[in-house]
């Protein structure tokens, strides 16, 4: 016990050690997701605030769209903070695919209940519609949630972008294996374009004298909502499933592998992400036929060495000796 109570007395006379585990923790991807989920929190008690004194649908459709937001991304963090755990007995290729699996679930709760609630809310307002008021606090909220949203949108686009530059987004949002940041990306471009609709939707509401616009610009966003969580939920499934690297990081691993001694041709290679940091590889490797037993163990450890000293992301890597007459075979019959 008087252990016990020392070990809780050092963490709480010491808490900047718990500050650094803390910072330690949250950096590169899940730093974004950090930023992210603290403006969306901010951003949804004003709009909550807003949308209580106005009665406007489409502010509570926004607020929801933003408390969404913030659960999602706590998920996400939830994930990304899981997956760095080591391998064990049980789960021997480790837990990267957490990541994978907290995104998808983001994206059906964005779908589920926040496109839900938004169209629910909007169907109510066209069905009965409520006159909007205190039109000033509502355009004021707008404007600050903008201004946050914009800034936590552009941290996202900073990190995201690195040296890619701009020409580099379109690859990154086809085919990249970071779904957490693809989720922070495009949860922060549909709460702007939220943000637009909700704007016109109370705007022409009041001016026209048509509440039930407000109705409309909140199906408008459950609609973007929506779309976002179709297509999060389609990256995150063939990631969850089990996708291949990029065939240039793939030709990389097979130039890098065949130029160690010992090896006559690698036939070709089987790969798996199995998180954004994280990749298997199975190379099918000819080895010169000279070669005994043990000098084929000797190259293969030089194969695992040479391999990750210049990808480190490979965390499982395996070797499998194989004619390219046999490898050829198998490739024709699988027919790829």
């Amino acid at each position: 016990m008087s252990i016990m109570r020392a070990t809780i007395w050092a963490r709480v006379a010491h808490p900047h050690d718990w500050v650094r585990h803390i910072v330690a923790l949250l950096h590169g991807r899940a730093r974004i997701v950090a930023v992210a989920m603290s403006a969306d929190v901010a951003v949804a008690g004003l709009k909550f605030a807003a949308a209580y004194a106005s009665g406007s649908s489409a502010m509570y459709a926004e607020a929801l769209h933003s408390i969404m937001d913030a659960s999602t991304e706590i998920a996400l963090l939830y994930g990304i903070v899981a997956a760095r755990r080591p391998a064990n007995a049980v789960h021997q290729l480790g837990f990267g695919r957490e990541v994978y699996f907290w995104s998808f679930v983001a994206a059906l709760v964005i779908f589920a209940a926040g496109a839900g609630s938004a169209l629910h809310d909007g169907a109510t307002q066209i069905a009965s519609p409520q006159p909007i008021e205190a039109l000033t606090l509502n355009f004021s909220i707008l404007f600050i949630s903008l201004v946050i949203e914009l800034l936590s949108t552009r941290y996202a686009l900073y990190w995201i972008l690195g040296s890619r530059g701009l020409s580099g987004l379109g690859r990154f949002i086809r085919g990249s294996p970071d779904t957490s940041s693809l989720t922070i990306l495009f949860g922060g471009l549909a709460s702007l374009a939220g943000l637009f609709i909700a704007a016109m939707g109370i705007g022409l509401g009041a001016l026209l004298d048509r509440p039930l616009l407000d109705g409309f610009a909140s199906i408008g966003i459950a609609l973007i909502l929506a779309a976002t969580a179709l297509i999060l939920a389609a990256q995150g499934k063939s990631l969850l499933i089990g996708r291949s690297v990029s065939p240039a990081t793939t030709q990389a691993i097979i130039g890098i592998a065949a130029a160690v001694s010992g090896v006559e041709s690698v036939n070709g290679a089987t790969t798996v992400q199995l998180s954004p940091e994280q990749i298997l590889v199975a190379l099918s490797v000819t080895f010169e036929g000279r070669l005994s037993a043990p000098e084929i163990e000797r190259a293969t450890a030089a194969l695992d060495v040479a391999v990750k000293s210049k990808h480190p992301e490979v965390v499982s890597f395996f070797v499998k000796p194989q004619s390219r007459k046999t490898f050829a075979e198998l490739s024709a019959a699988r027919g790829w």
